[in-house]
């Protein structure tokens, strides 16, 4: 495998609540922990206005979450989604939310990392 071809892994620990709670917001949307964390990781890397962008709703939802909620947790993640897929240049609007049961879902999540791993 040559340089350019080679690949990394990204591996984080968290709740197991935090990560299901994600996920599942993430598949409203019709997207994926890895979609996202690819997209995001490639404006970062290239810097510029895109990387001060995220930072910016970073550092805000660090804010939001550390003072009292005014809202619900639901409606903080899609804004947090929001802006974060705004500052990665995504249009939400060609997200197709996905209606399936939470279950079955992240069923399909879990196979999809089984595949990326080798192990499927």
């Amino acid at each position: 495998m040559s340089a350019s071809t080679a690949m990394a892994q990204v591996n984080i620990r968290m709740q197991r609540s935090l990560k299901e709670r994600g996920d599942a917001t993430l598949a409203l949307v019709g997207s994926s922990p890895a979609a996202i964390i690819r997209q995001l990781w490639q404006a970062l890397a290239e810097g510029g206005d895109a990387y001060q962008r995220i930072m910016q709703v970073l550092t805000k939802a660090d804010v939001a979450e550390a003072s009292p909620a005014t809202d619900s947790s639901l409606c903080r993640a899609s804004s947090l989604f929001e802006e974060l897929g705004a500052s990665l240049g995504l249009d939400p609007a060609s997200f197709t939310p996905d209606i399936r049961p939470t279950s079955e879902v992240l069923e399909d999540i879990e196979w999809e990392l089984l595949e990326e791993r080798g192990l499927a």
